[in-house]
């Protein structure tokens, strides 16, 4: 018996967290107890409910067949958790680091919104107003770009274009994969308002000339942009009300999180060292210290290795502005996190809860690439081909014709390969089953106490 789809197993990943041996008998009836955790009445309903909104169409009801098959589902994700620690997947080296890299990102979220945003913001009409045409959401553009990875290539593009060339014939020469991937083989953008374009476009596209080609290369963390202003127009402030209010909360958020940043920096006697920084720029990694701050400091090395997680940007691009900023922002990150362990955030229930929500799905999926997938075989082009043929009725359209194989050949290869892998991960569910059958428990008046109005 199909116990869950994969496809649920994934959502449920990041929505079911468990109170652990810490639950309180008395705060609820138990519905289950899978190894050491127990799940509450009042859980089981909160994470039903979840799933149910995510259109999770195997219950329609929480009647007690419902309620059954999203209890075998809990079970069934949590034999999976337990079977990958069972293995030692918590204890892997890319795990763990994943799992550090939420935590640093979730203590930082939670600072921001303890100590640095309002928890509420009073936006008047004035207010919005004067943001919509500050900020230059009253105008929007449609260029044309090409994107290149160096300002030399970027020059040759412009000068091509000086002496005639067609912009779109350049695009596949000059611009990078992703932009094309991106942006088209006709290097178009699209319409953007001013206010939402890269910072380094801004005012070039506000005004510069309809029709004429911008006269240098302009670099973004993009690359370098050759590009054309094809049209401008003016945006009536009553059709962008209620993006503005949205784009103006988001700014006065920013700005109080920017002033916090600020005043920890102050706070915790943030200094950078030029010198340093010039070695740095040399390529000189040694034990030169960058930044400093009460109770820490940012080496040399320690950028480097920051580089190589895509953290920072490599010295060798000789931006001597840019790697001052990223080395600033290293260090003030790591003043965050000491700021929130001094409040000791990293205590919070919650967010406990999220990065071992993070760390269980990274152990369940670690389990299905080297159980599911490994057991799961490819599927033939014979296999394929038989399927097809067994179920040409369904290929059939309204006019008569049979859609050709050729045409449906990946498609029914995919939804084959999907299928084997559930069969797969049937199979593994039951020997876990059987494997940890002494560590499940059920309660049945638990789960008959669940969704009792």
């Amino acid at each position: 018996m199909r116990i869950y789809a994969w496809s649920a197993f994934v959502y449920a990943l990041t929505v079911w967290v468990f109170c652990g041996e810490l639950c309180a008998a008395d705060d609820a009836k138990p519905v289950a107890r899978i190894g050491n955790k127990t799940l509450s009445v009042q859980e089981f309903e909160e994470r039903a409910k979840d799933l149910k909104k995510t259109g999770y169409n195997r219950v329609t009801e929480f009647d007690a067949e419902g309620k059954k098959t999203l209890l075998d589902g809990i079970i069934a994700r949590e034999l999976l958790i337990m079977e990958g620690k069972r293995r030692g997947y918590d204890l892997d080296s890319t795990i763990a680091e994943t799992v550090e890299k939420s935590e640093r990102k979730a203590l930082m979220m939670e600072l921001y919104e303890r100590e640095a945003v309002q928890p509420s913001y009073d936006l008047t009409e004035e207010m919005l107003r004067s943001f919509f045409h500050e900020h230059h959401y009253d105008i929007e553009v449609l260029s044309q770009h090409i994107v290149c990875a160096s300002e030399e290539r970027a020059l040759e593009a412009l000068q091509k274009l000086r002496d005639g060339a067609v912009f779109e014939s350049l695009i596949s020469s000059y611009s990078t994969q992703n932009i094309i991937t991106r942006f088209g083989p006709k290097g178009w953008v699209g319409w953007f308002k001013i206010g939402d374009v890269l910072e380094p476009l801004k005012e070039p596209l506000r005004t510069m000339e309809v029709g004429s080609l911008y006269p240098q290369p302009v670099r973004t963390a993009m690359g370098y942009h050759v590009f054309r202003l094809q049209e401008r127009r003016e945006i009536r402030f009553i059709d962008a009300r209620e993006s503005i209010e949205k784009q103006a909360l988001i700014q006065l958020r920013a700005d109080d999180m920017e002033r916090y940043v600020n005043d920890l920096r102050t706070r915790y006697e943030l200094q950078c060292d030029t010198n340093a920084l010039s070695a740095l720029m040399q390529g000189q990694r040694a034990d030169l210290t960058l930044c400093t701050w009460r109770g820490g400091a940012l080496t040399n090395e320690a950028y480097m290795d920051a580089v190589a997680s895509g953290d920072a940007s490599h010295p060798r691009q000789r931006d001597v502005q840019r790697i001052q900023k990223d080395a600033d922002n290293l260090a003030g990150r790591q003043i965050m996190l000491t700021e929130a362990r001094a409040l000791k955030l990293d205590r919070d229930e919650n967010i406990r809860r999220k990065i071992d929500g993070e760390r269980d799905k990274m152990i369940v999926g670690k389990l299905f690439r080297s159980e599911v997938v490994k057991r799961t075989a490819p599927i033939s082009d014979d296999e394929v081909r038989a399927f097809y043929e067994a179920n040409i009725e369904n290929f059939t359209r309204e006019d008569g014709k049979i859609t050709e194989f050729d045409f449906l050949r990946e498609s029914i290869r995919t939804a084959m390969h999907d299928k084997a892998q559930n069969q797969v991960m049937d199979e593994l569910l039951e020997e876990l089953r059987a494997s940890f059958a002494d560590q499940i428990e059920i309660f049945p008046d638990g789960l008959q106490a669940s969704f009792v109005e």
